[in-house]
C-alpha cells in the first residue's frame, strides 16, 4: 500500500502547557491572559480556546519550559482568573507540526491511532488549512517524529525541522 504524502515535519523546543478551565464568564479570558503574558515578555507558542456546550470553556497554551515557574505564579495571583476557574499545568511537553497536502482527517486518525499503539500521549491538537499540531511529552518527541516518518511519505531529502534557537522579546528598539 502506498503511503500518504505529507509536506514536512517540524518539532518544537521544550515547552510547558497550561490549561485554564471554567464556567462562562463575561471576562475575555484569552485576551486577558495573552495581555498579561505579553506584559511579562512571555511568548505563547501554542494557543487554543474551546467553548464547550455546558458553558465550560478551556484555554490551553504552551510556553517555553524556562517560563513555567514565573507563569504559574502569575496565573495564581488572586483576582486574575474568574471565580471557579481552575489551572492545570504540565511540564516538559513538545509540539510536532506536520504539513499535510491532502487527506488531513485520514492523516490525523492515523497519527492518533499509531501514537496510541506506541503509548505516545496527546495533550492537545490544533489544525489549520496547512498544518496539524500535536502536543506530547517532550521526552517522546523524537519517537513520535519517527512514527510519523515511518507512516508517511516525506519530501525527498527532508529532515524534521528542529529549532536550535529561541526568540525572546526585547525592550530595545533599533532605528535605521
Amino acid at each position: 500500500m502506498e503511503r500518504l504524502k505529507i509536506g514536512g515535519l517540524k518539532q518544537s523546543l521544550e515547552l510547558c502547557q497550561f490549561d485554564l478551565i471554567g464556567l462562562d464568564s463575561s471576562e475575555e479570558i484569552a485576551s486577558k491572559v495573552s495581555k498579561l503574558l505579553l506584559s511579562q515578555k512571555i511568548n505563547m507558542e501554542f494557543l487554543t480556546f474551546y467553548s464547550q456546550r455546558n458553558n465550560y470553556h478551556q484555554l490551553t497554551f504552551c510556553i517555553s519550559q524556562d517560563k513555567f515557574s514565573a507563569t504559574s505564579e502569575i496565573l495564581k495571583k488572586e483576582g486574575l482568573l474568574p471565580i471557579g476557574w481552575e489551572i492545570n499545568s504540565r511540564e516538559q511537553v513538545g509540539i510536532i507540526t506536520i504539513f499535510p497536502h491532502q487527506f488531513a482527517i485520514m492523516i490525523l486518525g492515523l497519527i492518533i491511532s499509531s501514537w496510541a499503539a506506541q503509548s505516545i500521549p496527546i495533550y492537545g491538537i490544533a489544525t489549520s488549512l496547512s498544518a496539524i499540531s500535536f502536543v506530547t511529552d517532550y521526552q517522546l518527541i523524537d519517537k513520535a517524529a519517527k512514527v510519523i516518518q515511518d507512516l508517511f511519505q516525506m519530501p525527498e531529502d527532508h529532515a524534521p525541522i528542529k529549532p536550535e534557537i529561541r526568540y525572546l522579546q526585547s525592550d530595545i528598539v533599533e532605528k535605521d
